[in-house]
């Protein structure tokens, strides 16, 4: 973790262009003021100031920390603006904490991070590598610095409350903040490295995602990126934190939170899918009502997919089909096609590769109102790392031409 302890006084240096009154105004030495910004430097691997006899100037690396940092402590103000509404009778003492300018030891908010991850104090400090009793103490000259109680203790055990809560998640986002710095300083070596979290939503496993990972790892290959599986809510959660830098795939039916930008690239209907020598295959037109008898696999009720067919068969009066398997595992029904003589309704991104490859077909039959849109769930764009933006705009490609390929 970056050290972020050297932050305050790296601002302190930014504003007054001068070292000695960044010292004057921090009541620090000036040999201190000046090894925070080594230790930066040395960090990030480049020279943050051009130093001149009397004027310390930004150089474009220490333009991208300095703007980074303006908006993470920004954050972390917001959240001691709340916590003062919330405890005006400790508000001279949050205003005045050290916290809300990230002074505090890296260890101890890996340690906090660990807490409200697992939940245990034992836990957390097995985690960072201390002993309980100095996770304990760590804990609490935390809480004792914010000024205002951030745990609920009980016979029970110690666990964060709506105060820590809401303290975490700013300062999660602050440090996504500063993470984004080191990216870019990269970016203006000429190096896009670092590590992109993306949100795999369904309809983006099977051939998108994989295609764009593959044609940015191709031309970019110091970068790392890790696909997220998990309910919908706890990806838009990790969006949220910046734990997640962006989704993709089948975008949510409901409305989502400000600050989260719905990118709709592609919306297309369901398709009936079937072997390439399935019985129904050299049929030149069909009606649902022709498939009513077919076996088929369909996810189970009350899922996006399954819903929007019955729509679209309820539309056209048509009974359901019968249903010999439900099943939402991608290899599952890709086995079931291909040696089965089962078909079922599903996106084409999802058996991309089969279709291409001709080993599955789609039977001339129209599903309307089935349309799914397809594409990208972000912050701001002025919240994604280099790596991230190179992602999107494969994802974006992509979906673009398979859009034209199927027109």
């Amino acid at each position: 973790m970056l050290h972020v302890k050297h932050l305050k006084p790296f601002m302190a240096v930014v504003r007054h262009g001068n070292l000695s009154r960044a010292s004057e105004e921090l009541r620090r030495a000036q040999s201190a003021v000046s090894r925070s910004i080594q230790e930066l430097e040395s960090w990030f691997g480049v020279s943050l100031f051009e130093r001149g006899p009397r004027q310390w100037l930004l150089t474009k690396y220490g333009q991208v920390l300095a703007r980074r940092t303006e908006e993470a402590f920004a954050e972390l103000q917001r959240a001691c603006v709340v916590l003062t509404e919330r405890h005006p009778a400790c508000a001279a003492r949050l205003r005045a904490a050290p916290f809300f300018s990230l002074s505090v030891h890296e260890r101890r908010l890996e340690l906090l991070f660990a807490f409200a991850e697992r939940k245990h104090i034992s836990t957390a400090a097995a985690t960072v590598g201390i002993s309980q009793p100095a996770a304990s103490m760590a804990l609490y000259d935390i809480e004792s610095s914010v000024g205002i109680p951030l745990f609920d203790r009980a016979h029970t055990g110690v666990a964060l409350n709506e105060c820590g809560e809401l303290l975490m998640e700013h300062v999660k986002r602050a440090l996504a903040l500063l993470r984004l710095a080191d990216g870019e300083i990269s970016a203006l070596e000429g190096v896009v490295d670092g590590l992109v979290v993306v949100g795999a939503l369904p309809f983006s496993r099977p051939y998108v995602l994989p295609a764009a990972i593959g044609e940015v790892l191709r031309q970019h290959p110091h970068l790392q990126v890790r696909t997220l599986e998990a309910p919908m809510e706890v990806m838009i959660t990790g969006l949220r934190l910046g734990d997640v830098d962006f989704l993709t795939g089948a975008l949510p039916l409901d409305p989502v939170e400000n600050g989260l930008v719905v990118e709709e690239l592609v919306s297309e209907p369901m398709a009936v899918i079937a072997r390439s020598d399935h019985p129904l295959a050299a049929a030149p037109s069909l009606d649902l009502s022709d498939l009513l008898d077919t076996p088929w696999i369909l996810s189970r009720p009350g899922t996006p997919s399954r819903e929007a067919l019955n729509s679209c068969l309820a539309q056209q009066g048509v009974a359901e089909p019968r249903v010999a398997v439900e099943s939402s595992d991608i290899s599952v029904i890709r086995g079931l096609l291909l040696e089965t003589d089962m078909i079922t309704a599903a996106s084409r991104q999802l058996f991309s590769y089969e279709l291409k490859a001709g080993s599955l077909i789609t039977l001339p039959v129209s599903l309307p109102g089935t349309e799914r849109p397809i594409g990208i769930l972000r912050r701001s764009p002025e919240h994604s790392s280099p790596g991230a933006k190179l992602l999107m705009d494969a994802v974006r490609r992509i979906c673009q031409n398979e859009a034209l390929a199927d027109a």
